[in-house]
Formats: C-alpha cells, structure tokens, sequence
C-alpha cells in the first residue's frame, strides 16, 4: 500500500512540475517543422546573402516557380545590400540569422540583443521590414533567448532535415538524402554561403522538379506553419 502511495506522489509531482516546462516550450513558439497532413515543404537558406551563390540559387527558384525563406546574417546584408533587396522583391520571406553568427550559448543577453537589433537595422536599410522569423546560428540557442525572442515578437526556426551542404558533401549525397528521407511539412536546411566547395546549386536543380513531380508544394516557413 505504501509503494503504491508512493508511486501516486512521484506521478503527481512529475505532472506538477513538468508542466511549466510544456507551457514555456509552447509559448517560445520554435518551428521545426509544419504540418505532417499535406504535402508542403519549405526551403530555407542561411548565411546569405552571397554574391554569387545568392543569386544563382534565385534563378533556380523562378526557373521553377518556387518561394524560400533565407535567413540572412546581418553584416552580409550591408556588404552586399542589392542582393538582400533583390531576395525580398522577388517575394521570398526573410529571417534573421544574426548579425555576425556568433556561438551562441557563450554571448551575454545585451550582445545577443545588439545582434538583433543590428540585423534589423541592416535589413531596414535595404527596405526590408523587420522579420518575425529567426534561425539561431548552429541551432544552438539558451531558453533565455527564446524567451528574449519570443518577448520581442519573432518566432524560432530550426529545421527537420539537414542536408550538410554546410560540409560541402557531395550534391549527389544532398539528393539521395532528401529523396530518402523528405516527408510532408519538412523544413530544408541549405546554405546559401558555404566556406567550401557550394553543392547546393546542383543538388536543387535535382531536388526541386523531382519534388515538384511527386505532388509536393513548395512554401514559406510562415505558409508552411500557420
């Protein structure tokens, strides 16, 4: 009878106090991926903007009618405002990545913040309104910071399938792994800037049509969530 006693106690103070922590992961409001009942993906870009990859990887997306979201680095933005420009005009969602990508669980919350700000500033002077979406450099984030995130209006972004372009791995690795392991309302983590050799090109000049051809929709990470 007392181990039974005992046993309610436990479950009833796991309920108590797990709770909060389910009710905080709600209100931070991180997306990772949408809905797994219709056949809609969204591709996301980070890093960018790029002079040459950002560009080539927005003549693929026209070539096949296509809306992605890049999550773009703040400091990249006033190098090469033009191109941020151009991604937002021809209708692509823009979120906020940073200003200078930093590791995230080691920065103060007056840096983080600055970071922020900084990227918003960079954006505004390209005419870009101010994002309700941002992707933490690496994934890696505090709950502090989304707890900062959310208190200010955006919204978290992670991802479902990394396809390690980021590596450089082979396009034909990037094709065979989506085409292994895509499902409806998976969110694509690419990059539009990679320190090596970019893949990426050629690997969604596969990916895309064959997508395309097997019924899935692709859309923004806003579209994909709501």
């Amino acid at each position: 009878m007392n181990k039974r006693k005992g046993l309610l106690a436990f479950l009833l103070a796991w309920i108590i106090f797990s709770f909060p922590i389910f009710a905080s992961a709600e209100a931070l409001k991180t997306i990772s991926h949408g809905s797994r009942e219709e056949k809609c993906i969204a591709l996301t870009f980070d890093d960018g903007p790029h002079p040459r990859y950002t560009e080539r990887i927005l003549e693929i997306l026209k070539k096949y009618d296509v809306k992605a979201t890049f999550f773009m680095i703040g400091s990249n933005v006033e190098q090469y405002p033009e191109i941020a420009a151009r991604v937002a005009k021809e209708g692509h969602e823009i979120g906020s990545h940073t200003y200078s990508h930093p590791q995230m669980l080691h920065i103060e919350e007056d840096v983080f913040f600055k970071e922020i700000k900084c990227c918003e500033e960079a954006l505004a002077q390209c005419g870009i309104p101010r994002p309700r979406l941002f992707r933490p450099p690496q994934g890696f984030r505090t709950e502090r910071q989304c707890e900062m995130l959310c208190e200010a209006g955006y919204s978290m972004v992670i991802w479902s399938l990394d396809t390690h372009d980021w590596k450089s791995v082979p396009s034909k690795e990037i094709v065979k792994f989506v085409f292994e392991n895509v499902q409806g309302g998976d969110i694509l983590l690419f990059h539009d800037y990679v320190s090596g050799q970019n893949t990426t090109i050629t690997a969604l000049e596969q990916i895309i049509p064959k997508l395309q051809q097997d019924g899935y929709r692709f859309v923004t990470v806003s579209s994909l969530s709501e």
